[in-house]
């Protein structure tokens, strides 16, 4: 039934009771043995110097190389020695694949009995032209015949020998062009509608409405030369190198030129043909 006023219920008796008996009880301790603290503090012995190789690594520049390529064993071997030159090879057991091997070029002497025409092979050095070399050049003239040739493959060969890739001691920052002579520049020919619908335009004082414009047919009757000058210009370099090249040009219209003298060589077979009619002109060669 119902305790009484002033009386205590006897499940909130037992409940005290175990809660005292809880407090008087006493704690039970973990004990740790000696092996275990020595296993534990050699491990956190081996954790730190782990972590120090590792920054190690990564301050004498090697921060690139993943955590695993790290990890792996690696070995400094020295090489022979020749020529007082000491070469160190570093091999990487999980990266030989990908190493990368430096190799030195020892310097020789070149045999005396031998002729050497051009730079010596064996100094691995790259030719570069001289003053003397420059003049040379110049000395040498080209004539082209333009007559029933097409504009772009005639002013290709001509910009070709101008700039001196023809050379064999040809440098972009020297001039190593020869002089060449066009003649017949009003014989030239263009493919397609050029003819009637390539336009020449000027703009020589920069006011509005003072522009030219000329016709391919309309220029070449009135200055021939001037179609060829255009094409062959616009191969050339546009710097002070290209301005003292685009002077060893000599265009004419007709056939005469006053640079007999100079017995310029005529490479007007050199200039390149289409090739269906390179294919039509074997034919009839086999043919014939």
């Amino acid at each position: 039934g119902q305790p009484h006023r002033g009386e205590t219920h006897p499940a909130a008796i037992r409940t005290k009771m175990e809660i005292s008996h809880l407090a008087i009880a006493p704690r039970r301790t973990r004990k740790f043995s000696t092996e275990a603290i020595i296993t534990a503090v050699v491990g956190f012995c081996a954790i730190l110097g782990f972590a120090a190789s590792i920054s190690g690594h990564l301050g004498a520049g090697v921060s690139s190389r993943s955590l695993s390529t790290v990890m792996r064993p690696s070995f400094v071997a020295p090489m022979r020695t020749v020529s007082g030159i000491d070469r160190m090879t570093e091999c990487h057991a999980g990266k030989n694949h990908l190493r990368r091997t430096t190799k030195t070029i020892e310097k020789g002497e070149m045999p005396t009995d031998i002729e050497i025409l051009g730079p010596d092979p064996l100094q691995r050095k790259s030719a570069y032209p001289k003053l003397a070399d420059t003049k040379a050049a110049k000395d040498t003239w080209f004539v082209i015949d333009a007559k029933d040739q097409i504009l772009g493959r005639m002013s290709t060969l001509a910009a070709t020998l101008v700039m001196g890739k023809w050379h064999p001691l040809y440098h972009p920052a020297m001039n190593m062009g020869a002089n060449v002579v066009i003649i017949n520049a009003d014989k030239i020919r263009v493919t397609g509608r050029k003819f009637t619908d390539k336009v020449y335009k000027r703009h020589p004082t920069g006011r509005p409405g003072s522009m030219k414009s000329e016709s391919f047919r309309d220029l070449q009757a009135r200055i021939p030369e001037r179609i060829v000058e255009i094409a062959i210009r616009g191969m050339l370099p546009k710097t002070r190198l290209g301005r003292e090249q685009y002077k060893q040009l000599h265009i004419y219209a007709g056939e005469d030129h006053p640079h007999a003298a100079q017995k310029p060589m005529d490479v007007t077979h050199k200039i390149s043909k289409p090739t269906k009619d390179t294919y039509l002109q074997d034919r009839e060669l086999v043919r014939g």
